[in-house]
């Protein structure tokens, strides 16, 4: 009966060794939580999503999430936010806006009690290629009274590349010539500007170039008056009662001591010899040497009305 009733006694020994055991631990060492806030979200296989042809619009957007952990106190304790990794996987996601679940990984022995969100919205979107030309705009106070021509451009287009629906705002690509120095004849590189209609930058696109080198032919402009030539006479008692040409004027270029001695363009001469009516046609203008055409027609319509004289 002693031998029995001394194993028990041991037997409770140990069950409330035990119990002081847990006891003793739970103490010193309790379960705890912990929150990190703003983790930044990691986006898994987005290469492989491109290597298919889409792409991911508001990347930048998508933001963090706030995880809450939960533990023993001495594990909680040691752990930093660069131990606790948040992602989403966009491997198998389809075109269009849909709800991706957040991954947390974190530290063995500890416990993710909370993600906060814990999915967000992406939008895929198909990633297209577009060619566009590059336009060089040249600030209209830089050509007053100057013609300004292309020399030298190293590439006339460009290829853009990115979500479709930015794809579809781009109106144009233009290189913006807004300081006299660049008209010196030399080269110069200028930033390639992507826009939409109103002018504003698109950026959230791929570029072939982001500059272009160009240099420039620049010479001086005039605008003069046209003035229509004749020769031989008209028809014996008739009279000439008026001689236009359409355009009236024109704007000419050429080195600005040429153009600043020239007052008039006149018209090769036209023929009115024995002339009894009107008479219509197209005749060049006849351009001193080293001066062309920079704005206007050539050649230009003219018309001569013809009268008969009024009898003494």
């Amino acid at each position: 009966m002693k031998k029995k009733n001394d194993t028990q006694l041991i037997i409770l020994s140990v069950l409330l060794a035990i119990v002081m055991w847990a006891f003793v631990i739970t103490s010193t060492n309790p379960s705890v939580s912990r929150t990190f806030r703003n983790v930044p979200i990691l986006v898994e296989h987005k290469d492989e999503l491109e290597a298919k042809g889409y792409t991911i619009i508001g990347l930048d957007e998508v933001g963090n999430v706030n995880i809450r952990v939960e533990g023993s106190r001495s594990k909680i304790i040691g752990i930093k936010q660069h131990d606790i990794q948040a992602s989403i996987d966009v491997l198998n996601v389809k075109e269009g806006i849909q709800s991706v679940d957040v991954k947390v990984d974190a530290p063995s022995g500890v416990n993710i009690s909370l993600i906060d969100p814990n999915d967000i919205n992406i939008n895929v979107q198909k990633i297209v290629e577009k060619t566009i030309p590059v336009n060089l705009v040249i600030k209209d106070s830089l050509k007053d009274g100057k013609s300004v021509e292309v020399n030298e451009q190293s590439l006339k287009e460009i290829k853009v590349r990115g979500p479709a629906s930015e794809i579809n705002k781009i109106d144009r690509v233009d290189a913006i010539i807004d300081d006299a120095n660049y008209l010196d004849g030399k080269m110069h590189n200028l930033a390639i500007h992507v826009l939409d209609k109103a002018g504003k930058e698109v950026n959230n696109v791929d570029k072939s170039a982001d500059d272009i080198n160009v240099s420039f032919t620049v010479a001086e402009t005039k605008s003069v008056k046209i003035r229509l030539n004749t020769y031989g006479e008209v028809a014996d008692g008739y009279e000439i009662k008026n001689a236009m040409v359409s355009p009236s004027d024109c704007v000419l270029k050429g080195n600005g001591q040429v153009l600043k001695e020239i007052d008039e363009v006149t018209t090769f001469p036209v023929n009115v010899s024995n002339l009894k009516s009107n008479k219509t046609g197209e005749v060049r203008l006849n351009l001193a040497e080293g001066v062309t055409l920079y704005d206007g027609s050539n050649p230009v319509n003219y018309k001569i009305e013809v009268n008969k004289k009024d009898r003494q």
